[in-house]
């Protein structure tokens, strides 16, 4: 079948090919016009493309066609008529040639005769020699590179055409004519130069920024398959990208940009094609380009939404040329990066417990002597009853993902246009999990006359994703409760009970019947249309008016079942609680939220004298966000196989929430350049946001940068080597406004959740009988206003040997005051929440580090280049208080979220040193960890503990490397972080954390009599048998995240266009790739690319990912 398929696609082509020339019909109507006007025509308006040697044929001769829906050989035999040439029809190639050349198989054959030996040298416009550079004979691929002094030979037929390249450098074209020796000078390409970037409202010559912005473009993002666009911007200079778990649906990134600013809100504002939209809902295939703008100068324009750094991405729009059909595909399968290394021997597990209990002095252990030698009888004979599973073998599994998107594209003088579908597929490691997704795409422009056009872009993202009904979190629980000898099934295929007492707190569900049984289905659908139009007044004045509408409808529905397993000796039957009820119930949560954005701007530039650069831009954009919330609950279900509402019989419940918030705002620029040489740009927005009371919603945040282009100074214009060098700095300010709505009044609510769960009414004596009522039940201070960002950044910008190397450095000084902050307030107040107030100032200090160098050594290519951000994190005031919460510590003058716990500084070897060390507890025993008294009041408390360590890493870094031969390519990418902590809280390093498993290394680490002072970690306990001496919170356990990771690493190969005879295939790419591929850490206990802050101890795993697929172009 799969033969019989592939002889039928390669038949399908054949015919298509030559169908398509039957059925091609044009109109033409030019009098006395040259041959190259009716051949431009033609392959304008057909994908026909025409070959000819300009030694034989003079396209500039006269000509005439008249045809209507004439066939194309009547349209040439009419524009060839007296010519004395003649065409030739090759697929869809149009060979022109003189009547007295003979039939050619291929166009390259047009070149070809009888060869003879040239010298030449290629220079620059110094006169300096360039070192490999690539000499070919025009439409062939005989060729070859120069040496050290410039110099080549080549044998090339009769009146030879070269076409000699070098990077950095424009290509030129040479005829040979009957020269033996040919000298060649090359000119330094200006592309680079006049390269642009998005900026807010606009674009602007890279080489002109005075601001601080990172880009990155499509062809850097065609090496990365990625399941998710957030992951598109790991490895961008300033930018801390950190993907914690790779659940399916759920695999978004947490993006920071040059540090942690405030103590709510940190993350950037991110804009498609100008409109506020999540990034994760856009398909990364349909990107063309991502800035980050980093500081206020590139960023003041957006305002009070802006602090965080704004992510700006244009997506993928048609352009002028043929219709072209892009198809590209992956498929692949991902395994996680780690799991917990647990003992798996069901007898080794009992005894090492059994032992662990006795290490902290219990006279009895959970399992006897006889249950244990029961057991090793018991698994020679009855696998079932007496098993010995690998729970992690058997919830966690490789995993298939696979994805397809096509693009269609093209348009002409008038009109482009863009449609894309994307589809992707994607299982998870851990059962239960999976997600599809549907992504569409549309950008269309339409120049309507000489003053008006419009646009319009669609971007639409459907996910389903499945998820266990009591949540990753439980099933992970679970799967790290189920010992060895927990069973999977009866020997009847029901769900199987141990007989053995399940450790710890004795909360067992069976993990297969979470992940297998009922439905937890998640559904959303995000959407953005945006519409454009620009109309050129008089004046060069241009108006922009953009409308935007972004849509969000998310539904949850789950349903849990009854589902019971039973114990394999009595057969008594346990129902599995998926989420507290003993009971079948259903719940639909619906959530909507509608955001509309309307901005116009008028802009004016002018160029006085070739000096003077003046542009201006004014704006002004209004935003309105409505969102709704819906869920509705129901139990008494008679059966699991019905899941509406409507089939439930008792305690239903319902709630719902609505809400509206608006932003009105004013902007504007002025850029000035004198010769592109002095540059300055001035940024202005005011600000009014209804989170704010009246008197504070309104605020006005001005940026001003300066760049100085040295290279343009006369004095640098003579140093060959430098290509482009630039000073920039920059100051201004920004609002944040992400704060939760009505923080200014205080808050009142209807019902009352008591200490079990339960809801009740606020109920109140009146007239003799309790009536419901309401209560206060958070303070807030109407005066509270905007949390204001100041930025200072001075920057180099260096682009050296023909543009070569590249070359930035950047300092900043980003300083948030008035960082709003709930206050606590005092017991007697009772349970009340405390007021948001502005009462802290955050410091990041840093700077940032980019170079890159490519070149090319004859077909060999290579480009390496790196970055690398440092930042100092500082609280600078929190008005005199110090905030302690949990293991953290918000402290003046400290890192924010650093770590506040006691100093291990050991094991206690013996009972002489713990009786002449300060005093612990009562229980503390040898081999048990041994802390610094650091207040020196001989006894250990929570006034020992000190900061070690934080979870903002001071340093990220990453590299590219690729290496390109011929047709191949090769790229690899690395990421890391250094100086950054995470706690260790049971995640496979704790052994018997509550019924958990045991880590393998504490069967050969943990500290004895024996190994005395080589043991690395303190003597074996069960976590909640020790929570007060070793498993207090002490930095023993605080791991150093700091990591280098390979995270992709892709082989593609572009087969030859020489090969793509058909004509059909215009470009064919072929690729294998890896994801996570190595990971270099200190850490070995888990996954160091985690979430940091919080417990990760029942976290969605990252994952490794093989892949390949095809790129076609057609």
């Amino acid at each position: 079948m799969k033969i019989s398929a592939l002889l039928s696609l390669a038949f399908a082509c054949t015919v298509s090919a030559s169908t398509y020339g039957q059925n091609y019909k044009l109109s033409m109507n030019k009098q006395d016009c040259s041959i190259s006007e009716v051949l431009k025509e033609i392959e304008k308006n057909s994908e026909y493309t025409f070959f000819l040697n300009d030694n034989q044929v003079n396209v500039n001769r006269k000509t005439s066609v008249k045809a209507n829906n004439a066939s194309l050989e009547e349209v040439l035999e009419q524009a060839l008529k007296n010519t004395g040439y003649q065409y030739e029809i090759v697929d869809r190639q149009i060979i022109i040639k003189s009547k007295s050349v003979s039939s050619v198989s291929h166009p390259n054959a047009l070149f070809q005769s009888s060869p003879r030996k040239i010298t030449g040298q290629v220079k620059d416009a110094l006169g300096e020699p360039i070192i490999g550079a690539n000499v070919v004979v025009k439409g062939t691929t005989n060729g070859t590179i120069t040496d050290i002094d410039g110099n080549f030979s080549l044998e090339v037929p009769d009146n030879a055409i070269l076409v000699v390249s070098f990077i950095g450098y424009t290509d030129r074209t040479v005829e040979v004519g009957n020269s033996s020796k040919v000298m060649v000078s090359l000119s330094e390409d200006t592309q680079k130069l006049d390269e642009v970037v998005v900026v807010g409202y606009g674009t602007q010559k890279k080489v002109n920024l005075t601001g601080a912005i990172s880009s990155l473009d499509a062809e850097t993002l065609e090496n990365r398959p990625i399941t998710n666009s957030t992951q598109a911007l790991q490895g961008t200079q300033g930018v801390y990208v950190n993907q914690a778990g790779a659940q399916p649906g759920a695999d978004g990134a947490t993006i920071r940009i040059r540090g942690q600013g405030t103590l709510n809100d940190n993350n950037p504002l991110i804009l498609v094609d100008g409109i506020e939209f999540p990034l994760e809902a856009v398909n990364p295939n349909d990107i063309e380009s991502i800035s980050v703008l980093k500081d206020a100068a590139s960023s003041a324009i957006y305002g009070s939404r802006a602090a965080n750094g704004v992510v700006l991405v244009k997506t993928k729009g048609g352009k002028k040329g043929k219709f072209t059909v892009d198809y590209n595909n992956y498929f692949g399968v991902q395994q996680a990066t780690y799991l917990p290394d647990f003992v798996y021997d069901p007898v080794v597990f009992m005894e090492m417990r059994n032992q662990a209990q006795r290490n902290e002095g219990k006279l009895t252990v959970d399992y006897s002597d006889a249950l244990i030698e029961e057991y090793k009888q018991g698994m020679l004979t009855d696998p079932i009853m007496y098993p010995q599973n690998n729970w992690l073998d058997i919830m966690y599994n490789n995993a298939f993902i696979m994805e397809h998107n096509m693009r269609f594209s093209g348009g002409d003088d008038k009109y482009t246009y863009s449609v894309s579908l994307g589809y992707g597929d994607q299982n998870g490691v851990l059962r239960g999990t999976d997600s599809n997704k549907y992504t569409l795409a549309v950008n269309t422009t339409a120049q309507v006359n000489s003053r008006l056009k419009i646009g319009a872009n669609i971007n639409a993202h459907y996910q389903i994703y499945n998820e266990p009904v009591a949540g990753v979190a439980n099933l992970v629980e679970m799967t790290y409760k189920a010992q060895a000898f927990h069973p999977t099934y009866t020997a009847d295929g029901r769900y199987a009970d141990t007989f053995i007492r399940t450790p710890g707190h004795n909360i067992y569900r069976h993990p297969l019947a979470l992940a297998d049984e009922g439905e937890n289905k998640h559904k959303s659908l995000r959407m953005l249309a945006n519409l454009s139009a620009e109309y050129k007044l008089p004046f060069d004045i241009v108006y922009n008016l953009n409308v935007g509408l972004n849509k969000y409808d998310y539904l949850q529905s789950r349903f849990a079942p009854d589902v019971y397993e039973y114990q394999l000796k009595t057969n008594e039957e346990k129902r599995v609680v998926y989420d507290g009820q003993n009971t079948r119930h259903a719940y639909k949560g619906d959530k909507n939220n509608l955001a509309v954005t309307v901005f116009n701007t008028l802009s004016w530039g002018k160029k006085f004298n070739d000096a003077h650069d003046v542009k201006v831009l004014a704006g002004y954009s209004f935003e309105s966000d409505d969102k709704t919330e819906f869920s509705a609950k129901v139990e008494g279900f008679l059966g699991n196989e019905l899941h509406e509402l409507n089939a439930g019989s008792s305690n239903p419940s319902v709630a719902g929430t609505s809400s509206r918030s608006v932003l009105m705002s004013y902007f504007g620029r002025v850029n000035y350049g004198y010769k592109d040489r002095y540059l300055f740009e001035g940024n202005f927005r005011y600000d009014g946001s209804s989170r704010f009371a009246k008197g504070n919603r309104w605020g006005i945040f001005p940026s001003f940068s300066a760049g100085w282009r040295l290279s343009e100074e006369e004095f640098m214009k003579d140093i060959p080597w430098i290509y482009n060098l630039k000073l920039r700095a920059s100051w201004g300010q920004l609002g944040n406004e992400r704060i939760d709505l009505f923080r200014y009044v205080d808050l009142m609510n209807l019902k009352v959740i008591k200490n079990d769960g339960s809801i009740t009414d606020y109920n109140y004596p009146l007239n003799g009988a309790m009536q419901s009522g309401a209560a206060i039940t958070a303070y807030n201070d109407p005066n509270i206003t905007w949390e204001t960002t100041t930025m200072t950044n001075v920057g180099i910008d260096a682009s050296l040997l023909n543009g070569n190397l590249d070359f930035s450095f950047e300092f900043f000084d980003k300083r948030t005051s008035d960082i709003l902050r709930k206050v606590t307030l005092p017991d007697q107040v009772g349970g009340l929440d405390g007021p948001i107030r502005n009462i802290g100032e955050v410091s990041n200090k840093g700077f940032e580090l980019n170079m890159g160098y490519r070149n090319n050594i004859g077909n060999f290519r290579y480009e390496v280049n790196g970055n690398m951000t440092f930042i100092k994190n500082k609280i600078v005031s929190l008005k005199g208080q110090t905030i302690i919460d949990g293991m953290f510590i918000l402290e003046e003058g400290k890192p924010i979220d650093s770590y506040y716990m006691l100093h291990a500084i050991g094991i206690f070897q013996s009972e002489e040193e713990i009786k002449n060390s300060p005093y612990q507890t009562a229980a503390t025993k040898p081999g048990y960890l041994k802390f610094e008294d650091t207040n020196g009041d001989g006894k250990i408390t929570e006034d020992d503990r000190q900061i070690r360590g934080g979870v903002i890493p001071k340093i990220t870094y990453g590299f590219n490397i690729n290496l390109g031969y011929k047709d191949w390519d090769l790229s690899a990418f690395f990421q890391g972080v250094t100086d950054v902590y995470t706690y260790g809280d049971r995640i496979g390093a704790t052994p018997l954390w509550f019924g958990c498993g045991l880590p393998e290394q504490w069967l050969t680490d943990a500290w004895t009599p024996e190994r005395g002072t080589s043991a690395t970690l303190p003597i074996l306990t069960t976590y909640e048998g020790c929570l007060n001496e070793n498993f207090r919170t002490n930095d023993f356990w605080l791991r150093n995240a700091s990591y280098l990771r390979l995270k992709n690493l892709q082989l593609s190969y572009n087969v030859p266009v020489s090969f793509l005879k058909s004509g059909v295939v215009k470009r064919l790419k072929v690729f294998v790739n890896a994801q996570n591929l190595f990971t270099f850490s200190p850490m070995k206990d888990f996954d160091p690319e985690k979430n940091l802050k919080g417990s990760n101890w029942y976290a969605y795993p990252s994952v490794r990912t093989y892949t390949a697929g095809v790129n076609v172009t057609f």
